[in-house]
């Protein structure tokens, strides 16, 4: 017995080192360092400090955390203040085993505002495949015009001109946008208004692209309508929804670029049907909201306390284990840190963009996982994938 236990403290890294000697990119659960005891008065803690009170109770909350911290065990008890219900034990196996038709509402939503951005960036895309036939002549491009843009002969600055306006939407969500959605979210204004601004230069910029007239407007109206908007899942339905729109209206190059403003209205008022991200709430401090959320999403409280205590503490670890000391290394053994909220506050604060930037390069667990985005994406564009 003892040598097994010899064995598994060895194998159980503390949090820093499983941050930089990850070799098997596990995403470890911080709960289960913990006694079942100790995690209780975490969660106690948590509560009090939070008045949570109004929306949840300490039992439930309680009951959360060692359901986080190890199902297995949490399922097998059968004591009166720790055991499962029959409702809740039913709404975890629903989990489990459940559709697009069984979620609820709540999550429907998100699921569907997602797919709708997707759409969006294929459909705008797409828009201008059609319109090429037509706008270089239109816009006083007239070597295009005659000849057509695959058979102009040599780099002329017209065939330049249309490849640019044909690429800067490529060029706008690599250089700009993907730079600036994380402290749009993180830091000015939330997941919800970050789509809906993604959404609001998407809808202007369709409109811009159908007015414009001169070639460097069109470029010009191009480069917002992708700076936000880089999602992957639905883009080919987008495209082929595009292309389509192409077909019914053949001899109008204004509307099918403009064409793409139609899922960009409908993504501008669903998003505020959306409810706010859990994380960003939890993030933010604002626990209540976010276990109202939760509730929403899950149908279920003891399964929504169970992810706010599991989310509270995996954002407790992150922000020590990047918390700035003078060794800038925090050794956090196998304990989940609880941190002053005042604390809590200043340090996330300091963990800023540009900190977040450099360790992708400088974890090597972020850096593998950087490198592979880098060559799958350089792939998909150098193979035709668009």
């Amino acid at each position: 017995m003892e040598s097994r236990q010899r064995a598994s403290s060895k194998t159980q890294l503390p949090f820093q080192q499983l941050l930089n000697h990850n070799n098997l990119r596990v995403v470890e659960n911080p709960l289960r360092r913990v006694a079942e005891e100790h995690v209780d008065e975490y969660v106690r803690a948590f509560h009090e400090d939070n008045d949570l009170g109004s929306v949840i109770d300490v039992a439930t909350c309680i009951r959360g955390g060692r359901l986080a911290r190890q199902e297995e065990i949490f399922l097998t008890r059968e004591d009166d203040d720790g055991s499962i219900t029959e409702v809740e034990r039913t709404a975890l196996e629903k989990e489990k085993r459940t559709t697009i038709w069984t979620d609820t509402r709540e999550l429907k939503i998100i699921l569907l505002i997602c797919s709708l951005g997707s759409i969006l960036q294929g459909w705008t895309q797409g828009a201008i495949v059609a319109a090429n036939q037509v706008w270089p002549g239109a816009l006083g491009l007239e070597s295009l015009k005659q000849n057509g843009p695959t058979r102009t002969g040599g780099l002329s600055h017209e065939v330049w001109a249309f490849s640019a306006t044909n690429a800067i939407v490529y060029f706008a969500a690599a250089t700009v946008g993907a730079f600036i959605c994380d402290p749009l979210t993180e830091v000015l204004t939330g997941r919800r208004a970050a789509i809906f601004v993604a959404a609001l230069f998407t809808f202007i910029s369709s409109i811009g692209e159908a007015s414009a007239q001169t070639w460097q407007s069109l470029l010009a109206w191009r480069f917002p309508g992708q700076v936000l908007t880089s999602w992957q899942t639905g883009t080919a339905l987008g495209i082929a929804i595009s292309g389509a729109i192409s077909l019914g209206v053949p001899d109008s190059w204004r509307f099918q670029i403009a064409s793409s403003c139609i899922p960009a209205f409908a993504l501008l008022v669903l998003v505020f049907v959306g409810s706010e991200s859990p994380r960003w709430l939890i993030k933010k401090q604002r626990y209540k909201e976010a276990y109202i959320v939760l509730s929403r999403l899950r149908g279920n409280p003891l399964l929504a306390a169970r992810d706010l205590i599991f989310i509270y503490a995996q954002l407790q670890v992150e922000t020590t284990l990047f918390i700035r000391t003078r060794q800038d290394i925090v050794e956090l053994e196998n304990r989940i840190p609880y941190l002053d909220p005042q604390v809590y506050r200043h340090q996330i604060g300091l963990f800023g963009y540009a900190r977040r930037i450099t360790q992708l390069f400088t974890i090597p667990r972020a850096r593998r996982a950087t490198l592979a985005s880098f060559v799958v994406m350089s792939a998909q564009i150098l193979s035709g994938g668009w």
